[in-house]
């Protein structure tokens, strides 16, 4: 009988490992940090993408992203990014933006890649921020080349 429950524990073990990995590469996306549009005035909610880890992950798998939700992608440096739709289940609307909170280029209603190969987006210019809106908001809340967002 010992043996038995040390193995039941021995296997629940690796399923614990695996579901507070699942949880924590989900818990960043909490849409918390205000981020204002200067121009139009306008407020969204953006989850802090910052590690390495949650860069890589961004909104993979997501569902649903409300009209004021955001993902914020902050970088160690200032240079040309770039970025795909890998298993990202909702089109999007990405504004790459310097280190001043300036836009500094625009990609409007990326759609999903489910399946490889993905295309390879890139911001052909140095930003140090990417944010990743819902489809059309550019457009929504018409946003332009050299205007500027307040950042964290």
């Amino acid at each position: 009988m010992h043996h038995f429950a040390f193995r039941s524990n021995f296997l629940m073990f690796p399923l614990l490992i695996l579901i507070s990995q699942s949880v924590s590469a989900n818990a960043f996306t909490e849409f918390k940090q205000p981020i204002t549009f200067v121009e139009q005035q306008r407020i969204v909610y953006a989850a802090v993408a910052s590690s390495e880890n949650e860069r890589e992950y961004g909104l993979m798998f997501q569902t649903k992203l409300a009209e004021d939700q955001s993902m914020l992608f902050i970088y160690p440096d200032q240079a040309e990014r770039a970025m795909w739709m890998k298993n990202t289940l909702l089109a999007l609307d990405v504004v790459f933006l310097s280190s001043d909170g300036r836009f500094v280029a625009l990609l409007k209603d990326l759609q999903p890649c489910l399946k490889d190969p993905c295309r390879i987006y890139k911001s052909k210019v140095p930003a140090k921020f990417m944010l990743e809106l819902p489809a059309g908001a550019i457009d929504k809340y018409a946003i332009k080349v050299g205007q500027t967002a307040t950042l964290p």
